[in-house]
């Protein structure tokens, strides 16, 4: 089973996907998650594989875009508007799909990132990073060594990590493109992992792995970005934490807090830089989201020794506080997750669902193709599906066809990503019932045989999906003359 790394593609809101990093390949030294002991945390996948080539999604289908196969297309959303960016640089299309601006340029293995109305677009192991607005490119950074991370926050500020030949650098930038501060990593051992800037402008956070000593730490220094704010400390770090044995990965700013992670415990560091809260981890964490600012959502793997765990597949959100505030458990190992403002989504191979951040199940959806990306464009219901050769907005309301039932109209079942299947006889009630309204919905005409046994009645779940999803075209010159018949009665 093929696998492939999850970038962190965006932000959003701070999700719609944030990685994290805890495998560092610098200066030569690779570092493996089983490295660490128990505490390992595994690295990030996407699952996109699929045995239906079809290219029928269903009905529900909104817009249609045919992309260029291989072109590693990524997307971020504005509502109705979204970029699009491949290796041969970006477009933006307004609400009408028409293309509002372009860049072209040449990318080897591109990344997306976004924060509110801003975007950043980075050559990753390259030298090229461009920040957008919606009206177009706002500034261009030229590395003279390779870009390995960078953050964005939501004035436009731009955090990125260099990689140089005698080290590291981090610099940050901010609206206009002015260089307001860089900082030179030299010491043997200690790499930087991650950055990002506070909302306010004021500081900026650095994870590191500090491999210097026999014994692994995890460091997360704050620095101030004003000349005037680091008059009083030295190097303008004010704040600095460091945890023995463990491995500090991603940091991100939300919630009036700093939420980092280790292969242990999400902490929640306050604008000090002093230790708010730990959540403590009972199991391998699988993936986890910073990109909504109010919650962190993760994915829980298997169970750590030694340690009371939880079932494995468990969704957690945990708040500002370090509470957890809601769970959803699958019965599926969950190979596809990415977050945003209103919920996240959640699949495994092919089966997708959309949950609230209270754990809801909103919709479900059934791919019948690869599936890259899944974006959330209006009240989290309008969903723009990438695949490798087309993109789609579908609303999932309306999606039957490719899902294989009615998303928020079927019957939940909590833990569960699918839902309840219709006997027979059942079905032929819900027809009656709702007086064509699914219909009405799919474009679609879905008929019971007016006389079933009571054996057929009793066939089973499998029998009925067969019948439910055959729709119009499967129906035989039989059916219809029984239908004639029903309306002349």
């Amino acid at each position: 089973m093929k696998k492939h790394p999850l970038q962190h593609m965006t932000k959003q809101t701070k999700i719609g996907i944030g990685i994290l990093l805890v495998l560092a390949v610098l200066a030569g030294l690779i570092f493996a998650d089983t490295y660490y002991g128990g505490g390992r945390i595994r690295q990030f996948f996407v699952q996109t594989s699929s045995t239906d080539t079809g290219n029928n999604l269903g009905n529900g289908v909104l817009e249609t875009m045919e992309l260029d196969v291989g072109s590693q297309s990524s997307f971020a959303v504005f509502g109705k508007a979204f970029l699009h960016c491949t290796k041969d640089g970006v477009k933006y299309y307004d609400s009408t799909g028409s293309q509002k601006w372009s860049d072209t340029f040449t990318m080897t293995s591109p990344k997306l990132i976004q924060e509110g109305s801003y975007m950043a677009v980075g050559d990753m192991n390259g030298k090229n990073l461009r920040v957008y607005g919606q009206e177009g490119m706002l500034y261009q950074v030229q590395l003279e060594g390779s870009l390995t991370q960078f953050a964005l926050n939501e004035n436009g500020y731009l955090s990125l990590i260099e990689k140089q030949s005698n080290g590291s650098q981090i610099l940050i930038y901010n609206n206009t493109g002015t260089l307001l501060k860089g900082r030179v990593e030299e010491s043997s051992g200690i790499y930087p992992v991650s950055t990002d800037i506070s909302d306010d402008n004021k500081s900026f956070a650095v994870s590191y792995v500090d491999a210097s000593d026999v014994k692994i730490a995890g460091k997360v220094l704050f620095f101030y970005i004003n000349s005037t704010d680091s008059e009083n400390v030295t190097d303008s770090m004010f704040a600095s934490v460091i945890k023995e044995g463990e491995v500090m990965g991603t940091v991100s700013y939300g919630s009036g807090v700093l939420r980092a992670v280790s292969d242990r415990q999400l902490y929640g560091f306050g604008a000090d830089g002093t230790e708010k809260w730990a959540y403590t981890f009972s199991n391998v964490i699988d993936y986890i989201s910073f990109q909504n600012k109010g919650e962190v959502a993760l994915v829980l793997g298997d169970a750590l020794a030694d340690q009371e765990s939880r079932p494995s597949h468990t969704i957690c959100w945990v708040d500002g506080n370090g509470k957890e505030t809601a769970s959803y458990e699958s019965d599926k190992e969950i190979t596809f997750f990415s977050v945003w403002e209103d919920g996240v989504i959640a699949g495994s191979q092919n089966d997708y669902a959309g949950l609230r951040h209270t754990g809801k199940v909103e919709w479900t959806y059934q791919a019948v193709q690869d599936v890259t990306q899944l974006i959330p464009m209006e009240k989290f219901t309008k969903v723009l599906v990438v695949m490798q050769d087309r993109a789609m907005i579908l609303d999932m309301t309306k999606n039957t066809e490719g899902a294989g039932l009615t998303a928020l109209e079927a019957p939940k079942i909590e833990g569960e990503v699918v839902v309840d299947e219709m006997t027979p006889a059942e079905t032929e009630e819900s027809q009656t019932t709702t007086e064509g309204t699914a219909a009405e919905q799919t474009g679609e005409t879905q008929e019971t045989e007016p006389q079933e046994t009571e054996e057929k009645a009793e066939e089973g779940t499998a029998a009925t999906t067969d019948e439910t999803t055959e729709g119009t075209d499967g129906a035989s010159g039989e059916e219809e003359n029984t239908q004639e018949e029903e309306a002349a009665e």
